[in-house]
């Protein structure tokens, strides 16, 4: 005689809450028959890219002010001395997480859209373009701390700036952001393109011009702006193409 299963403790009742209601609905779309889910799914990845995109790019152009390795020491002296400089230069240091967190956002919202096309995507792409993603805002993170270390050391320890540390920390920070930020930004926006193309998320031309921009960020060397701005200039033009492409298709939807 077969010998009754035992079932499991149920589990515990849950609580409402806010953010995880609201991220219960949008993920509705893997399940439910809802031609508008992937649709808001979309719209809020393009939402977050341009959050993102707008504090990066702010953030970048306050540490890029800062004096790297061909500046003398007075000159480093001086600029540090400067009230108006720490505060532009610690005002990165505040809207750089932010910028980090409007990323990842972005990144998921971005999988969700692709996942709600209803068409497979490889868990190897999916996987290695999550791990990048974050990496590429490790990194970010550590590069800022190396460029806002000084200032932050002067304002809020009342330091005298030492012009050896001054120079090699922000040489640290570009090395992180160029050289190692940027690589695995390339692999990110491989992934994308792929993940993109393969679920119709992307038109095909731009799918490939990601390639193209993924090859660059990839092999290319080079210590100027244009570079580390490529990458939020690659995500500026997918949010812009995303929102342009569903509010086209909202009609129909």
């Amino acid at each position: 005689m077969q010998q009754p299963v035992q079932q499991g403790p149920a589990p515990r009742p849950g609580n409402p809450d806010v953010v995880n209601d609201w991220a219960l609905r949008l993920e509705a779309a893997h399940d439910a028959t809802n031609s508008g889910a992937g649709r808001r799914l979309a719209q809020l990845a393009a939402i977050l890219g341009l959050a993102f995109v707008a504090l990066y790019t702010i953030s970048f152009f306050l540490l890029e002010a800062t004096p790297l390795g061909r500046a003398s020491g007075q000159e480093l002296v001086d600029y540090y001395a400067d009230g108006k400089n720490l505060t532009l230069t610690l005002a990165a240091m505040v809207l750089m997480p932010f910028a980090g967190i409007a990323f990842i956002w972005f990144m998921i919202a971005l999988r969700a859209a692709a996942a709600a096309s209803g068409r497979p995507v490889s868990r190897l792409v999916g996987h290695v373009h999550q791990a990048t993603g974050i990496a590429f805002v490790a990194l970010l993170f550590v590069a800022t701390a190396a460029f806002i270390a000084t200032p932050t050391v002067i304002d809020f320890a009342g330091a005298e700036p030492d012009p050896a540390v001054a120079r090699v920390l922000p040489l640290l920070g570009g090395t992180v952001l160029l050289f190692f930020a940027m690589r695995m930004a390339a692999m990110f926006v491989f992934t994308s393109s792929s993940i993109g193309l393969a679920t119709g998320l992307l038109p095909k031309w731009f799918a490939y011009l990601g390639y193209v921009v993924g090859v660059a960020l990839l092999l290319a060397f080079s210590v100027a702006a244009w570079f580390a701005l490529l990458f939020a200039a690659w995500v500026l033009a997918l949010c812009i193409l995303v929102l342009w492409q569903y509010r086209k298709t909202a009609p129909a939807a």
